[in-house]
């Protein structure tokens, strides 16, 4: 297999030069265009503390819809280009044959229980290439899942994730080839990129750990592309993603955990700011995900589909079939 690649500009455009800066100081990351953001414990308790305006709501909304046959509608789609949501941020991705799982996730988030069942358990997968982790949040990074992927597909297993994050991978990856990678670094795997790209997010997974790993989303790209934001607040680096991977077939963005903007704004993009930023990154279409599977802010789990048609109104935008929002274990295929 290939070394890893460097895909940054030898010369950015001067307004997008800072989403290829330096963002390492005293073994610590940082995000160099200022927004920072760390979820203190007087904060948390503030909001934990708060009325939740949605609680009503909460209380009556519905569990987000299973697809019937994930397997059977994966199988039926063109292998060149093709992709599953899997609940949450879990995405399955192939292009060109090259099969790459996002942020799997197929139990419980830490503590957080899942309202959605998962679509596809671990021995129901199609072969994997790749792992690629986009942080080190327990609800993007689980060790059962990793493990059990570890086991499953051994030493033919590649997993690639942000620098630093490699300490908290469990003891069966060691098994499986590691790549720790920095924004705008490549692996690639036959033809086909695996691209660590900027987001606006932070990284604690134990005390004393806070932004000891790092960051990012993630571009596949061979014959089609795909872009997973990963978390991340509204940022300028969209353009930067867009400058870099021009032409993308298919943005994969947050609509859910947003709620309360005081508290989550900074980390967590709302429906229009995920609207924004699918037009900021120049993408042909949009998938919808992190949403319906685990409660973890205020607004109901189900709000995210809706406020994101609202969203694309207030855009003046029109909600068509460049929107796609898939039941868990939906399928949609990346024809040219």
């Amino acid at each position: 297999m290939s070394p890893v690649r460097d895909l940054a500009p030898s010369e950015p455009p001067a307004d997008l030069a800072v989403y290829f800066a330096e963002h390492r100081a005293n073994g610590r990351f940082h995000n160099p265009w200022g927004v920072n953001v760390e979820a203190s414990v007087s904060r948390l308790l503030k909001w934990q503390t708060a009325r939740n305006p949605w609680r009503s709501q909460k209380r009556s909304a519905p569990v987000a819809a299973l697809a019937a046959d994930p397997a059977g509608a994966w199988s039926h789609l063109d292998a060149a280009g093709r992709v599953c949501w899997l609940g949450h941020a879990s995405l399955l991705v192939e292009i060109d044959g090259v099969t790459v799982l996002v942020d799997p996730v197929f139990g419980w988030a830490g503590p957080v229980p899942r309202k959605a069942p998962t679509p596809l358990t671990v021995g129901e997968l199609p072969h994997i290439d790749v792992v690629a982790i986009s942080h080190g949040h327990y609800d993007h990074l689980d060790a059962g899942s990793i493990t059990a992927l570890a086991r499953r597909f051994g030493p033919d297993l590649t997993i690639a994730l942000p620098l630093g994050l490699e300490r908290s991978l469990p003891r069966a990856a060691r098994g499986c080839r590691v790549v720790s990678l920095d924004w705008w670094q490549a692996v690639p795997v036959r033809g086909v990129d695996v691209c660590l790209v900027p987001a606006q997010h932070w990284h604690r997974r134990a005390l004393g750990d806070t932004n000891r790993a790092f960051w990012g989303g993630w571009v596949v790209r061979g014959t089609r592309s795909v872009y997973h934001s990963g978390d991340t607040g509204w940022f300028g680096g969209f353009s930067a993603i867009g400058h870099v991977f021009p032409d993308l077939d298919l943005a994969v963005l947050p609509i859910g955990a947003w709620e309360p903007r005081w508290f989550m704004g900074d980390q967590h993009m709302d429906p229009d700011g995920a609207v924004r930023a699918f037009q900021a990154v120049g993408a042909k279409r949009f998938l919808a995900m992190h949403w319906g599977t685990f409660d973890l802010t205020d607004e109901p789990l189900g709000e995210g589909p809706p406020e994101l048609q609202r969203a694309v109104e207030r855009a003046e935008q029109t909600f068509d079939e460049r929107y796609a929002v898939l039941p868990h274990g939906g399928t949609l295929g990346l024809a040219r």
